[in-house]
């Protein structure tokens, strides 16, 4: 018996020396890239550090000046706008999506292959695509609204509050719903048909059977797509810069743009990524139950 818990401990150190092998070179890369970096963001977003300038420790003033900045505040505001709306339609628009074509239709393959399009483009690509559209001088926008008779003079899209949000949200829209509709699709074709035939021959509808067959079956991955894409569209920097550059006055400045401004622009580095860091909390909670639903625990077993 005691041999046999030797040889046991013996395989099972053998075991955990293989895997700190393979799991040192991860170890180092996670450390040097992730955490060193981190960490040291953390550490210049409680110093006075400026780009060209030394780095003396202000402790928390950094902090309580964005609490106290309305140009921040506005920005928090515009990022929770900008994000609500952008994936309120994502999913909106992406479970419509799904739904046609997880449906039988000559050449869906093709229709599929088509609406991937738009996640798949470089985002400067589709950017520009969108800039163009809604250019006040020879933009499609304006001609195809003067076409319908819907307006009379051309719109100045970046010029006004709501019609630059309007933009950055639709061009995140158009960008974000193809990665809603295909990961709704691919729970979609689990669903046995079984379920549906049956459901119609107790005489329920369309939406009765959305209602009590479909949705409960997608929710869990309509979930875990929205919060991913939450992430995302939270993070979100490039599309906004080019589009509006945070503007007109502010109104479309998310964080990331006031963070850019304020460390490149303002050349206060270290507020730039105090800004950053005051997210990081609220992020983390996101992923964290990002992460538990995507792998749930399996009580210790082994």
């Amino acid at each position: 018996m005691e041999r046999t818990d030797r040889k046991r401990r013996g395989i099972r150190a053998a075991e955990n020396r293989f895997a700190w092998t393979l799991n040192i070179p991860l170890v180092l890369y996670l450390v040097c890239v992730l955490m060193f970096p981190m960490l040291w963001g953390i550490y210049i977003s409680f110093t006075n550090k400026t780009i060209g300038g030394t780095a003396e420790f202000i402790g928390l003033r950094n902090y309580t000046r964005l609490l106290t900045d309305r140009e921040y505040l506005n920005s928090i505001v515009n990022t929770l706008k900008f994000t609500f709306f952008a994936i309120l339609f994502k999913a909106l628009f992406g479970t419509m999506m799904a739904l046609a074509l997880n449906t039988e239709f000559k050449g869906r393959n093709l229709v599929r292959a088509i609406l991937m399009v738009p996640w798949t483009l470089p985002n400067i690509v589709a950017v520009y695509n969108w800039k163009w559209i809604f250019n006040t001088n020879g933009g499609v926008a304006n001609y195809l609204l003067r076409t319908l008779g819907l307006i009379e003079s051309d719109l100045i899209w970046f010029g006004y509050a709501g019609l630059a949000m309007f933009t950055i949200i639709l061009t995140n829209v158009w960008r974000g719903t193809p990665f809603f509709g295909m990961s709704v699709l691919a729970k979609l074709q689990t669903i046995s048909s079984d379920y549906y035939e049956a459901a119609q021959i107790d005489g329920a509808n369309i939406w009765h059977r959305f209602r009590y067959i479909t949705f409960p079956e997608i929710r869990d991955v309509l979930l875990l797509t929205t919060l991913m894409s939450t992430i995302w569209t939270l993070n979100e920097f490039e599309s906004v810069w080019l589009l509006t550059g945070g503007g007109p006055n502010g109104s479309t400045q998310v964080m990331n743009v006031f963070s850019y401004r304020t460390a490149m622009m303002q050349m206060m580095l270290g507020r730039g990524i105090a800004v950053a860091v005051i997210a990081i909390p609220f992020l983390m909670l996101i992923i964290s139950y990002l992460v538990k639903r995507m792998l749930p625990d399996d009580g210790g077993e082994r």
